[in-house]
């Protein structure tokens, strides 16, 4: 089970890969009306939950310079840097491990993670993140979908 678990961290540094140079360019800001550019600054402090089969669901809690990642099905709780390039442009660097309650085994390099993350197909309760990361070939694309909760989440990470 732990070197399942394991390989699930590492596809979640990868998953869901494609070859694609889509995300070479950023959406210019410039042209953004104020709606939209508050629509996507409403992404940036939040909490949120995207899905990674086979491992479930991972509940975000996301503020301006970090992002926490709860794992619902085995209590992880992993920390990362996040640095904003733009309203639809930021880096997620992993942090630290906070929480590893049935020590679970983590992928090689895990600590060295680096991804670079653009915003697509934004809206109220959901956009497509778009990302590259160190852990995956330099041309690969990462695509993960983030939903916002109908309700609050609540406390979801205890510090």
């Amino acid at each position: 089970m732990y070197k399942a678990l394991a390989l699930g961290l590492l596809l979640i540094a990868s998953a869901c890969t494609k070859v694609s140079d889509e995300n070479e360019s950023d959406t210019p800001r410039v042209h953004w009306s104020a709606k939209k550019k508050a629509l996507y600054q409403s992404w940036s402090n939040t909490q949120c939950y995207y899905e990674e089969r086979p491992f479930g669901i991972f509940l975000v809690n996301r503020n301006d310079t970090m992002q926490e990642e709860f794992l619902k099905t085995n209590g992880m709780l992993v920390e990362f840097n996040i640095e904003w390039q733009t309203d639809s442009t930021y880096t997620l660097a992993f942090k630290r491990l906070v929480s590893n309650p049935q020590g679970t085994s983590l992928p090689n390099g895990l600590d060295t993670l680096v991804r670079k993350c653009w915003m697509k197909q934004v809206g109220q309760t959901s956009y497509l993140e778009v990302a590259t990361s160190n852990m995956t070939a330099h041309k690969d694309t990462i695509y993960t979908t983030y939903l916002r909760p109908e309700k609050r989440l609540g406390p979801m990470m205890a510090r």
